[in-house]
């Protein structure tokens, strides 16, 4: 479920339709909004208002009709959504948005949750906001560890090596794929440690646009349809991706910063060399007046030594030497 308090467009993978400053038509296609607008009416025992369509993707749609949000899937995807709601709710305070109905209609899993108000730990885009996000998820892992979980299905880290080359892997790079196959020995030496971890829930897809920051700065996270019984370490995979990515921004940002300061340093020093030419100029001429105003024949300055000298064309052929501290008191 995205959130629904941002109007800022975040990107959809191909064949996706994220929503934009303009509303997206309403896959009629797949379902009949009318159809969708009585179910949620009667979900919440009242009228419903308009939907706006925050997400359209190729397996289903998710609206918000006012304060409950919709996610109607065109497939009967994550059919374990209402016993993960189950267990989340006997959190205190509960693990996630509360889950107000869920219906096979069709063919097609409807879901509708309540709307939480909050900007997503990815709009606020601090990194105190992705510490709350593990907080949460760390919370709700270690209370769920200790409940049933015989209803959910599970999914053994031991596994992992060989699902992943058991997977198409087609569309990746060769030398990825040469790497996978010459480490796997040395992958499942790590994924028999990590069977020793007791199991939990285990998010897919905890990121910083998958939790709402509430007023008092606690996380709560979105999108448990398709959590699954595993290692509960797993659920870190895409929040550290964005701790990697604030940082590197973070780094920028301090180069940028750096760079900034390093130019004003050097206009710094550019403006003083202007105003010691400018004392130069000056002393020069002061140096003239001393001279009667018989005029300047010649006029050197070196800068290390602040030391002038003045040759006036005068009839003796004068040469008068001005010390740097005479100048700097002129």
């Amino acid at each position: 479920m995205e959130s629904t308090t941002s109007t800022s467009t975040r990107n959809a993978g191909s064949g996706d339709r994220a929503m934009t400053n303009e509303q997206p038509a309403w896959p009629n296609e797949h379902i009949a909004l009318d159809a969708a607008s009585r179910w949620v009416a009667s979900a919440c025992a009242r009228e419903v208002d308009t939907p706006a369509i925050l997400r359209i993707k190729r397996w289903g749609v998710t609206a918000r009709f006012g304060s409950v949000v919709l996610k109607a899937s065109f497939t009967p995807l994550f059919p374990q959504v209402t016993d993960v709601h189950a267990l989340l709710e006997r959190i205190v305070p509960e693990g996630a948005p509360r889950l107000i109905a869920s219906e096979m209609v069709d063919g097609q899993l409807w879901t509708l949750f309540e709307h939480l108000q909050g900007a997503t730990a990815e709009e606020v885009g601090t990194p105190g906001a992705l510490e709350a996000t593990a907080r949460e998820l760390a919370r709700v892992q270690a209370a769920v560890a200790k409940l049933d979980l015989t209803r959910l299905p599970v999914f053994d880290v031991r596994r992992v090596p060989g699902a992943l080359l058991e997977d198409d892997l087609s569309d990746q790079p060769a030398d990825l794929v040469e790497w996978l196959r010459e480490a796997q020995p040395s992958l499942q030496i790590d994924a028999d440690a990590l069977a020793d971890i007791p199991l939990s829930l285990d998010h897919p897809d905890v990121n910083g646009s998958n939790a709402i920051i509430l007023d008092e700065g606690r996380a709560i996270l979105l999108d448990w349809e398709e959590a699954t019984v595993g290692c509960p370490l797993f659920s870190l995979d895409r929040l550290l991706d964005d701790a990697h990515e604030m940082r590197d921004l973070r780094d920028h940002a301090a180069n940028g910063r750096r760079i900034l300061e390093h130019r004003r340093s050097v206009e710094l020093v550019e403006a003083e060399a202007d105003q010691r030419r400018a004392l130069f100029g000056r002393a020069a001429l002061r140096a003239a007046d001393l001279l009667n105003g018989d005029g300047l024949a010649g006029l050197c300055h070196d800068d290390r030594s602040l030391t002038y000298s003045a040759t006036a064309a005068s009839p003796a052929g004068a040469k008068i030497i001005v010390p740097a501290s005479a100048n700097r008191s002129m």
